[in-house]
C-alpha cells in the first residue's frame, strides 16, 4: 500500500465492499506466492480472488474450486470439506476444475483465450492462477448499452469464430458459449472465458447435458446427445441473434416443437444478407442442417475475408514488421503463423538489443501471428512500457496489430505491414 491506496486493486481499505461469506480471509497469501484481495466474482462452483503475484509483482486473479451447496469451510475459515455424502461428487468436481486448468494452459499462446499460469492444490480443494482481465462480459455490455451494431460485434465474432476453430481442431468443444463467457477487453479484443464445460467430443465416455437453456441445442438436452463443433455453432449463433436484437430466441425445445424465432431479417432490416443467412443456418435445431465447422461459418458469414482457408499454407499468411527508426533501421522481420517474436536485451530475444539501452527492459514485447496470420502484442511489463500507435499498452495484455499501426519503445519504431 501507497499512501493509502493498494498498488494491486487501486483502492483503500475503506473502499473494499464487505467480504462475501465462506470465502478466504483478506490478505491470505496461497502457496507462498499469491497475496489474495477482494472477491471478484462468487459463483455456484467457484470463488475468483483479485491477487498480487508476489513473484512477478503483477496482478493477476486466482479461481477456487469451491462448489457452495456441497462444502463449507473448517473453523479457520480456510480449509474445505464437502458435506455429508458429497465426497464423492466433491472429487469429480476437483477432477473437472482441474481439467479446465489443463485445457485453458493448453492455449496460453492464443490471444483470444484467457490465460491459466499455475494450478495450485492447497486447503483441500483447488486453485489456478490466471490474467486478470480489464473489461467487461458481453452481458453486462448489453444490459448497460442495448443492442450492440454489426460492425462492432462483427470484429468479435471473427475472433470467436477462430478460437473455436483450434479448439475444435484439437477434438475439444467448449458446450457454453453465451454473452457471459465473452470478455471484451477493448473495442476490438474479446476473450473466450469458462472452459468448465469443455469436453472431447470424441471421446467414448457420455457427455454430461450441462446447459444454458437459452444458448443450449436440441443435442445439448440429452446425456448421449451427438455433440460436436456444431454445438458450439448453435450457441454462438443464439449470441449473435441475441447481441444484434436484444432478444432471446425461444429455447430448442420450443423450437422443437415448433415456436420459431422471429427473422433476424425482420428485426434487423438493415443486416447484411450474409451474417442474416449465416445466423439462421448456426440456429438450426437439427444439427445436421446446421454448420458443421467454424471455417464454414466464418466463409458464409465474411466472404470478403473468408473465402481463404484458416489453415492456408504460412507462405500466403506471414506478417511483417518494418524497423523505421532505431538500431535496426531498414530491417523487415517477417513472422510466421504460429510463432512469436521477443524484443528485448536478454539474449535469449530474438530481436535483441545491447546491455546498455536505454529504455529498453530484458524482455519489453512479444509478438505472436495466428495461425490464420492474425498479429498480436504483448507487454512483458517492462519497465518503461510499450505504445501501439501512440496509445501505452497495458501490460501482459494482448492487443491486436493491424496494418499500418505503429509500435513503439524507447526511439525504436516498427510499422506494422
Amino acid at each position: 500500500i501507497k499512501d493509502g491506496i493498494c498498488n494491486c486493486c487501486h483502492k483503500t481499505p475503506w473502499d473494499r465492499p464487505p467480504r462475501p461469506q465462506n470465502t478466504l480471509p483478506d490478505g491470505y497469501i496461497l502457496g507462498n506466492r499469491y497475496y489474495l484481495g477482494r472477491v471478484i466474482g462468487k459463483g455456484g462452483f467457484g470463488i475468483t480472488y483479485l491477487a498480487l503475484d508476489c513473484q512477478t509483482h503483477q496482478r493477476v486473479a486466482v479461481k477456487e474450486l469451491y462448489p457452495s451447496k456441497d462444502v463449507s469451510r473448517e473453523r479457520n475459515g480456510i480449509t474445505v470439506f464437502p458435506l455429508g455424502e458429497q465426497e464423492p461428487y466433491f472429487q469429480k468436481c476437483r477432477q473437472r476444475f482441474q481439467e479446465e486448468a489443463q485445457v485453458l494452459a493448453s492455449f496460453r499462446q492464443d490471444p483470444s483465450v484467457l490465460n491459466v499460469y499455475q494450478l495450485i492444490e492447497a486447503n483441500n480443494t483447488v486453485y489456478y492462477s490466471m490474467e486478470y482481465l480489464s473489461g467487461f462480459d458481453l452481458k453486462s455490455y448489453l444490459m448497460q448499452k442495448g443492442c450492440m451494431e454489426w460492425p462492432m460485434l462483427s470484429g468479435y465474432v471473427q475472433s470467436i469464430l477462430r478460437t473455436l476453430h483450434v479448439i475444435h481442431q484439437r477434438g475439444l468443444i467448449h458446450r457454453d458459449i453465451s454473452p457471459d463467457n465473452l470478455f471484451l477487453t477493448s473495442r476490438t479484443e474479446v476473450k473466450l472465458i469458462d472452459f468448465g464445460s469443455v469436453r472431447c467430443y470424441n471421446d467414448e465416455r457420455a457427455l454430461t447435458n450441462i446447459l444454458k437453456k437459452e444458448f443450449a441445442p436440441w443435442e445439448q438436452y440429452f446425456t448421449n446427445g451427438n455433440q460436436g463443433p456444431w454445438t458450439d455453432i448453435y450457441s454462438l449463433s443464439v449470441t449473435i441473434y441475441y447481441a444484434l436484437t436484444g432478444q432471446l430466441p425461444p429455447s430448442a425445445v420450443d423450437r422443437a416443437h415448433g415456436i420459431e424465432p422471429t427473422p433476424l431479417a425482420v428485426l434487423c432490416p438493415d443486416l447484411l444478407d450474409a451474417v442474416v443467412l449465416a445466423v439462421a443456418k448456426g440456429m438450426e435445431v437439427n444439427l445436421e442442417d446446421r454448420y458443421q465447422n467454424a471455417m464454414d461459418m466464418f466463409r458464409d458469414m465474411f466472404p470478403t475475408e473468408g473465402r481463404a482457408d484458416m489453415t492456408t499454407a504460412p507462405e500466403r499468411q506471414g506478417r511483417c514488421v518494418y524497423c523505421t527508426q532505431g538500431r535496426y533501421h531498414g530491417k523487415r522481420f517477417r513472422m510466421e503463423p504460429q510463432s512469436g517474436l521477443m524484443f528485448g536485451r536478454d539474449l535469449d530475444c530474438v530481436v535483441v538489443y545491447p546491455p546498455n539501452s536505454s529504455g529498453i527492459s530484458r524482455k519489453q514485447c512479444f509478438l505472436w501471428c495466428n495461425a490464420d496470420g492474425s498479429l498480436f502484442i504483448r507487454d512483458e511489463n517492462s519497465r518503461y512500457g510499450t505504445e501501439v500507435s501512440g496509445y501505452r499498452i497495458q501490460s501482459k495484455q494482448w492487443y491486436r496489430l493491424d496494418a499500418g499501426m505503429v509500435i513503439r519503445f524507447a526511439g525504436e519504431y516498427f510499422l506494422v505491414e
